[in-house]
């Protein structure tokens, strides 16, 4: 059973999201402890030394483009990206943007005395905002689906039941309780794991309050971390119809819109100004 769960471990490890790193050149031995911190959590860290170009137009264009493509930022702050036009140039069309970005103390990355568990403390609230975990019912599937899909495409790590499930079902001889155990065991980690990166989106219909695996996802995250929990209403129901226990939460309402799509995209940008009101 421990073999089972562990395999299961290594097939749930992130595959990466690409970061761009605003810094400064100067500041190149602290930008690598953070570029490797990055790496070791399972990012892919994007910096430029751009030293065979000098015409800043082109430059601007280059990092503006990079930009675009990237949905994961982090500004290494130090007096010398302060002073760098690039910097300021970066900073200032991610904000233009509205791309969610953390600020990194360089000054708080001792070079004499380097302890990798100070810039990983360092990193904490860049990892927390990067993970979501999504709880639905199968009837609600192909909008969760299209949900998943859009926070990947906005550089969210995005876990659900299923993949346990599915696991479960593959990998344990003989089925029957094992298999409930194990792929109980391996979505209360991962919930707990996202818990610890971002958050438990909960998709609340109307038939919600009669499935108990839902229920069960999401007791585990109220009992783990209840301040990263978002309901999302996808249908049109009373709010005194939902668990007691989310009706004082940060509840995303898009219960009258009729397309997914449109439900989607109001979803998305919910959370993304949810994060940004808790990250300024």
């Amino acid at each position: 059973m421990d073999d089972a769960l562990q395999r299961m471990d290594d097939i749930m490890e992130p595959e990466g999201i690409w970061v761009f790193v605003s810094h400064s050149t100067k500041d190149f031995e602290r930008v690598r402890l953070v570029r490797n911190a990055l790496e070791e959590s399972g990012f892919r860290p994007i910096l430029f030394y751009l030293k065979s170009i000098t015409d800043d137009s082109e430059i601007n264009g280059l990092l503006k483009r990079e930009i675009d493509a990237r949905k994961r930022f982090i500004l290494c702050d130090s007096p010398n990206a302060r002073s760098s036009k690039y910097v300021k140039s970066e900073v200032d069309y991610i904000r233009s943007k509205r791309r969610m970005y953390e600020v990194i103390d360089l000054s708080q990355i001792h070079l004499g005395d380097y302890e990798k568990d100070e810039v990983m403390s360092l990193l904490k609230p860049f990892r927390v905002r990067s993970q979501v975990f999504l709880s639905y019912l199968y009837r609600d599937k192909e909008l969760a689906k299209k949900l998943e899909q859009s926070l990947i495409n906005e550089g969210f790590k995005v876990e659900t039941a299923d993949a346990a499930f599915d696991f479960a079902l593959a990998n344990i001889p003989g089925g029957g309780a094992d298999v409930d155990f194990v792929a109980f065991q391996c979505v209360r980690d991962t919930i707990t794991n996202t818990l610890d990166n971002g958050y438990l989106l909960c998709l609340i219909s109307k038939e919600s309050a009669k499935s108990r695996f839902q229920r069960n996802e999401i007791q585990e995250g109220l009992k783990y971390n209840p301040d990263r929990i978002l309901p999302v209403l996808i249908d049109d129901i009373e709010l005194e119809n939902i668990p007691i226990d989310l009706q004082k939460h940060n509840i995303i309402n898009v219960g009258k819109i009729v397309s997914n799509q449109k439900k989607v995209e109001s979803i998305v940008d919910s959370l993304i100004r949810h994060d940004l009101s808790l990250h300024p």
